[in-house]
């Protein structure tokens, strides 16, 4: 007879480890610190990482920064706290 396992995860804080030698980091007036920022490529991988593991993120929460002129990035720190009680620090 087979059994049912359930297993529930439960958490409230992200880590986030890259193994990227280089990193963007600015300051991001919005968050008042200086952040790591991302490309929007990599952005969008982490938004459907974040989406499968039911966490929302809103994109008006998003803070921008413009690189170069056809270089938009964002800033890591607003992706992880958009809307979702979590804060990284």
């Amino acid at each position: 007879m087979k059994s049912k396992r359930t297993v529930t995860i439960e958490f409230d804080r992200i880590k986030i480890t890259t193994t990227l030698d280089h990193k963007c980091r600015f300051w991001c007036e919005l968050c008042q610190a200086e952040a790591e920022f991302i490309t929007k490529s990599e952005a969008l991988a982490l938004v459907k990482i974040m989406q499968v593991q039911g966490l929302n993120v809103r994109k008006e929460c998003l803070h921008l920064y413009e690189s170069k002129p056809t270089q938009l990035l964002i800033c890591l720190t607003s992706i992880i706290n958009s809307g979702n009680n979590l804060r990284i620090t």
